[in-house]
């Protein structure tokens, strides 16, 4: 047992040292710290909770997490009639805390874990984390992760008006079931596409570049962040769940000016 203790404690201390380096790194590289949390603390309470019931969003202890992470939860049968459009949804809207504009660029970084023997639905998708405009009545998000059968897929946007999304599908959702994803997405809103980068890392794995295409819509400086599972068709077309549920970990933003220099470092 102390062999075991001992082990853990340095395996606990590495992950810490490498979070702390990357972080160093990113700052480093002129990023500042623009939010940061800990669900440890519990949830902001300037954080808009879109739920069906009060508690479907909850702080839980998780072990994998190495403490407390965000559980998300809703089933088929909840009232969504006093959520946003009356869609099935249970979010967190992070839009009094901070928004994306353009001429900077930004780093997140959070993690999720998908829960052991979850069902993946086959017949419609799930958004799990998105950016969102700040018109909600324009269109979808010009950022979107999501559940599609099993495999991931993002979808990114400008002005829908002009042209359909770019979809990219990578790995298998059912392979990542009971164990901590960590994410990093590289973002610079551009509505031209000219200096757009939109750059998504699983487990510090690249999996998606969209390149030189439209990530915003047209003028938004004040797009929002949204964690939580949206699944906008769950009442209306036909489904293989009736349950869904997520959890997430804590989640860091850094931003920076967006300069010429900065842009080749993305590429």
């Amino acid at each position: 047992m102390p062999t075991r203790l001992i082990v853990l404690a340095a395996l606990l201390a590495l992950a810490v040292t490498s979070a702390s380096r990357a972080e160093t790194q990113a700052v480093g590289k002129g990023y500042a710290v623009l939010y940061q949390n800990s669900w440890r603390t519990g949830i902001d309470p300037r954080i808009q909770l879109q739920e069906p019931s009060s508690d479907a969003i909850v702080t839980v202890p998780v072990p994998e997490f190495g403490g407390v992470a965000l559980r998300t939860s809703m089933r088929r049968s909840d009232d969504f009639s006093h959520i946003a459009n009356a869609a099935p949804r249970v979010e967190m809207s992070f839009t009094r805390l901070f928004s994306f504009s353009p001429g900077n660029e930004y780093e997140m970084r959070w993690s999720t874990m998908i829960p052991p023997g979850y069902p993946l639905d086959h017949r419609q998708s799930e958004i799990i984390t998105q950016i969102h405009q700040s018109d909600s009545d324009i269109g979808s998000p010009p950022v979107a992760l999501m559940l599609t059968g099993n495999q991931y897929q993002v979808d990114v946007r400008g002005d829908v008006s002009l042209q359909p999304a770019h979809s990219f599908l990578f790995g298998s959702p059912l392979s990542d079931e009971g164990r901590v994803v960590s994410w990093l997405l590289r973002y610079r809103p551009d509505d031209t596409g000219k200096t757009s980068v939109t750059d998504l890392y699983k487990d510090g794995v690249l999996v998606m570049h969209a390149g030189a295409v439209p990530n915003a819509y047209p003028g938004d400086k004040h797009a929002y962040l949204k964690l939580g599972i949206y699944k906008w068709w769950w009442k209306t077309r036909p489904s293989e769940v009736d349950e869904r549920r997520m959890y997430y970990g804590n989640l860091q933003l850094l931003t920076r000016p967006a300069t010429t220099d900065s842009l080749m470092e993305q590429s």
